[in-house]
């Protein structure tokens, strides 16, 4: 039990694996014990544990044990963690005290009152905050914390139950259960009608306030809870199952369901039947906290009277793991298999137009997975069947490329309950990791890898669909250098994700590559050329690049690893353009190594240079492109073994034809003194070319400026304005009249006719105003952060509001075109419709002196065909 947190003393040991004790036969004890690592509210979760509870005069034993999740953030050991509680006795370790005055006089309100007051006080009473608790109680306290709260009398014979509760003061009610006094008890719920169906005797006239129908109120009772601490037979004590299932729904609420007790009734103390129980729905941020984490664990406490209660095998339902195999993607070019690219990724004959080696660096990981499924097997030229992946592959070549493929499982526990196995939780944001040794080498020439699962979803075991999840990644073996003590090269992966547990990582089993020692006789590339719009702003790289108009300004980075012993001599680098601004080579920059490379017209020069000339390449479609601008960079100094050297250039592209331009750069040279030119391929480079273009040109607003701000108040835009050329603002005119109408944005589409599609407009706020227009707004505070009392609020016209926060992409739909798709169209906002500033209850405006505040739109066309 060492996962769990406590205060005081520890809680003694029992002889049981992964059992601790909560209270001993002793009166007077509380203790609360809590897992050190916090939970998710906002994701689904399955708990299973056990508890015992046993007294040597079960009938008469108290007081119980609680399941609780809390953040209580006032009862943190920055060392330890969570060492909450409540009080002991019939708090359970949880509640507050519930026995103090209630004012006797005045309305039932006044009774509530003076009990919460009471109840709050924490010189008087003190309990867990932030919290809902699944009690489990075996003695009625019917006087104050139980009163009124079971179906039926509340003297009921079987006065054990089960419950979930809510441990604040808004959840505490008065009673008379006595007809005595009033007193003061906290709310049960099982999320049931058996307490409305058969209401306590006089719980209409003495408790109040007196629960709606639908609350799903009242305890359920659990007959023989408590067993005999000695002896044998149907009453012994016994190790009783529970199954906790929380459960958050898509409006920031959640619940908690559980179950009590083996579906078979012998197996349970006394026989009885397995009890079920729901919880009110809460709101996960009100009740715990906006990070909707909470601590889990279980509170215990006896009064005058006691009991041995325990809790064991704490455990997260499921069987995550990860499993790893390799695949030499060379060896098995050699053997004949073929893989196109088509459906993305699938194995074809060696006649098949698009058929490709399978170590070609054009093939991406997820076609060579989607291809090659786990199980895979080929006929090869010779006739004979090769498993695809192995765990061990020999006779391997330095420069051979492997795919090695990581399969995560997470199976349904079915030990727990055979008559219903599937209890198991999701596995969330799941790293697979991979130092490679010195001898691999992925084809970026890195050695670290890191594969992300968002959620692996529990599956049964032998089911042929869903399947484990899978991520593939391709490494190369560099070296044939072994080490020390070993015959192969070794690796594994391993696996950690979000669960209760600690993340140890899971392993996989080893993959063995045992090199056959010949040295290679040519070099082996990767070639990973990449692509970089600056016109749009862009700053990821791709091999992809959309939207491409005419002028655009392109950035390329071509880096050449060499991955294997060979060097590479008398190096060409070739790749092709759309088209080049006004044919001009001036407008082709290209570096070596940061050196720059000279244009040589008439190609003359032995050194480094490069030509540039007209060419028609081949497209996808079959159609030719034109007029394409072939580059050719020659006289490339020798590449060595294991070195990359780089490449880059820019260009300002002219006038672009049709829609699409592909085309794949190659570079070539020659080894060992031979005369045979050697080719290696980078990744294809995808133009998607703009035929016309939706543009936009968004208004800026202005709230003005005030001496007084009422908090949750909104406001409307007092003015708007555009830029000129330098950067100075334009204000609007006539001033703009908010209430009426307004323009907040024109569009331009510029595509032909019969190319128009429906588009819509989004809207986000930059992470900061660093890139504001000319600079405006660099001195500004950042609308929208924690710290700020203002908030932009985009409303819809419906009713429907969406908060804007800083860096967050939000991408809030506000302007649909429809079929409306003319040439020009102006889009008006009003009060109803548009973007207000919201001014927040907290924190506070400044009180004095001038602040300037501001935020950095940033607008979005998504069109049917490429966003």
């Amino acid at each position: 039990m060492s996962n769990f947190t406590y205060k005081g003393n520890p809680p003694a040991a029992i002889d049981y694996p992964n059992a601790q004790v909560v209270t001993d036969e002793n009166q007077g004890q509380l203790r609360g014990l809590w897992w050190k690592n916090k939970v998710d509210l906002s994701r689904p979760f399955t708990l299973k544990f056990y508890i015992y509870m046993a007294s040597t005069n079960p009938s008469d034993a108290a007081d119980g044990l609680t399941f609780t999740l809390q953040n209580d953030e006032d009862q943190v050991d920055a060392k330890k963690g969570s060492v909450a509680v409540g009080t002991n006795g019939e708090s359970l370790g949880a509640y507050g005290n519930l026995r103090g005055m209630v004012n006797q006089g005045g309305t039932n309100d006044d009774k509530l009152q003076s009990a919460k007051d009471f109840y709050n006080d924490p010189d008087k009473s003190h309990y867990i905050h932030n919290a809902l608790s699944l009690e489990f109680d075996p003695y009625l306290n019917n006087d104050f914390s139980d009163g009124f709260q079971l179906p039926g009398n509340s003297a009921n014979d079987i006065g054990s139950h089960i419950a979930f509760t809510i441990p604040d003061a808004d959840h505490i009610n008065v009673h008379n259960s006595l007809y005595t006094e009033w007193d003061a008890g906290i709310n049960h719920y099982s999320g049931n009608q058996n307490w409305f169906n058969n209401p306590p005797s006089d719980a209409d006239t003495y408790l109040y306030p007196y629960p709606g129908k639908n609350d799903g109120y009242g305890a359920t009772p659990a007959p023989n809870m408590v067993g005999k601490s000695s002896g044998t037979g149907k009453y012994r004590a016994r190790w009783e199952p529970v199954i906790y299932t929380w459960t958050p729904k898509g409006d920031g609420t959640g619940s908690a369901t559980a179950t009590f007790g083996y579906p078979t009734a012998s197996q349970n103390t006394g026989g009885f039947k397995q009890l079920s129980v729901t919880s009110p729905s809460v709101n996960i941020k009100d009740k715990f906290g906006p990070d909707q984490k909470a601590y889990w664990g279980m509170t215990g406490s006896t009064g005058e009277k006691s009991l041995i209660s325990a809790i064991s095998a704490t455990d997260v339902p499921g069987s995550p793991g990860v499993s790893k195999l390799a695949a030499d993607l060379t060896r098995l070019g050699q053997q004949g298999l073929r893989i196109s690219k088509a459906d993305g990724g699938k194995v074809v004959s060696k006649n098949d137009s698009g058929a490709l080696m399978p170590d070609d660096h054009s093939l991406s990981s997820e076609e060579l997975m989607n291809a090659l499924p786990y199980n895979a097997e080929f006929t090869g030229d010779d006739g004979n069947k090769y498993p695809v992946f192995r765990n061990k592959i020999y006779d391997a070549n330095v420069g051979d490329v492997f795919l090695y493929r990581a399969d995560i499982y997470n199976y349904y526990d079915s030990i727990f309950n055979d008559k219903n196995p599937d209890i198991g939780n999701h596995w969330y944001d799941v790293h697979v990791r991979d130092e490679l040794p010195s001898q691999l080498k992925l084809l970026d020439g890195s050695s670290d890898v890191d594969l992300f699962f968002k959620d692996i979803p529990p599956i049964k075991k032998g089911t042929t669909s869903p399947t484990p999840m899978s991520h593939g990644f391709k490494a190369a073996l560099v070296s044939d250098k072994l080490d020390k003590g070993k015959n192969a090269v070794i690796n594994t992966v391993s696996a950690t994700g979000s669960n209760f547990a600690d993340k140890t990582p899971v392993e996989s089993s080893e993959v063995q590559v045992i090199p056959n020692g010949k040295r290679p006789q040519r070099p082996s590339f990767y070639i990973n050329n990449k692509m970089q719009n600056t016109s749009q702003n862009m700053t990821d790289w791709s091999d992809t690049l959309n939207n491409v108009k005419d002028s655009d300004n392109i950035n390329y980075r071509i880096p050449l690893y060499n991955y294997s012993q060979v060097p590479l001599d008398n190096g060409q680098y070739t790749f092709h353009l759309p088209s080049i601004k006004n044919d001009d080579p001036n407008n082709l920059h290209l570096q070596y190594e940061g050196q720059d490379i000279p244009y040589d017209p008439n190609d003359n020069s032995t050194g480094l240079h490069f030509t540039m000339s007209d060419d028609e390449v081949l497209q996808d479609d079959g159609s030719t492109y034109t007029n394409s601008k072939k580059i050719v960079i020659k006289g490339l100094p020798t590449l060595d073994p294991y070195s990359t050297k780089n490449i880059t250039a820019n260009v300002t592209l002219g006038n672009n034809k049709g829609k699409v331009f592909a085309s794949t750069p190659k570079l070539s040279g020659q080894a060992n003194g031979d005369s045979t030119t050697l080719y290696y391929y980078g990744q294809k480079e995808i133009y998607n070319l703009n035929a016309g273009s939706v543009q936009i040109e968004p208004k800026s607003f202005e709230y003005g400026t005030h001496s007084f701000l009422k908090p949750n108040s909104y406001l409307l835009p007092m003015d708007t304005y555009t830029f000129d050329d330098a950067g100075k603002p334009v204000r609007t005119t006539p001033w703009i009249n908010p209430r009426v109408g307004y323009q907040a944005f024109s569009l331009k589409d510029t595509r032909k006719a019969s190319d128009r599609k429906e588009f819509k407009v989004s809207l986000s706020q930059a992470s900061d105003n660093s890139r504001s227009v000319a600079g405006q707004l660099q001195n500004a505070n950042i609308i929208g952060t924690d710290n700020s009392p203002f908030q932009l609020v985009f409303f819809d016209g419906k009713g429907t509001k969406y908060p804007l926060t800083p860096g967050n992409n939000d991408n809030i739909p506000v302007y649909s075109s429809g079929d409306d798709l003319p040439d020009l169209k102006s889009v008006d906002w009003n009060e109803k419709l548009g973007l207000k500033l919201n001014v927040r209850k907290t924190p506070d405006a400044p009180a004095s002196g001038h602040q300037d505040y501001g935020a950095t739109l940033n607008w979005t066309i998504n069109t049917t065909d490429t966003p």
